[in-house]
């Protein structure tokens, strides 16, 4: 029956007929995407609020990873300070000493100060100033400080000798090393 149409009203009704099929499949796929974007939304959502509480979770778990890094510091700088503690328990105290040098002195020497320092886990050699009233007074207190057991060495410069009475001294005191 198409054959009875005129050859240019034929090509007319097959280009109307193409565009109507065209028009119709572009109508089925733009209602396919449609139905396929409101079918997908929820995962969208979905997904987006999961991604959000996993991101805040990896923040929070980050959080405690600095505040462990910050505590194992603390820890471990007071781990050190404990050792240091536990080592200074070993040392001997200056007190105890100024409290041994000073039960030595005897009623004619007065001493008017001490220097102290210390060498790693030592104590430096003390330096003890003070007045003898006699120069045998100076020496029998050197003698008194060489027969202490912690006591290794005392060093009285001769300067300090060259007057007999009312001697400004300056003695060099130098312990053993605690075993």
């Amino acid at each position: 029956m198409i054959n009875l149409i005129p050859p240019v009203v034929r090509k007319s009704i097959v280009t109307e007929y193409w565009i109507r099929v065209a028009s119709v499949w572009l109508f089925i796929v733009a209602v396919a995407a449609t139905a396929v974007v409101f079918l997908s939304l929820p995962v969208y959502v979905l997904v987006s609020s999961q991604v959000d509480v996993y991101a805040q979770s990896a923040a929070e778990a980050t959080e405690r990873v600095t505040e462990y890094d910050l505590s194992a510091g603390a820890l471990v700088r007071a781990n050190v300070m404990a050792q240091k503690v536990f080592e200074l328990r070993e040392v001997e105290k200056f007190s105890t000493i100024v409290a041994s040098i000073e039960a030595l002195q005897g009623s004619d020497i007065v001493i008017d100060g001490f220097e102290f320092a210390r060498q790693e886990n030592s104590l430096a050699p003390v330096q003890v100033t003070g007045r003898a009233a006699t120069r045998q007074a100076l020496s029998d207190f050197r003698e008194s400080l060489l027969s202490q057991e912690s006591i290794s060495d005392v060093i009285l410069p001769i300067s300090n000798l060259a007057k007999d009475r009312d001697i400004q001294f300056s003695v060099s005191i130098t312990f053993k090393e605690p075993q």
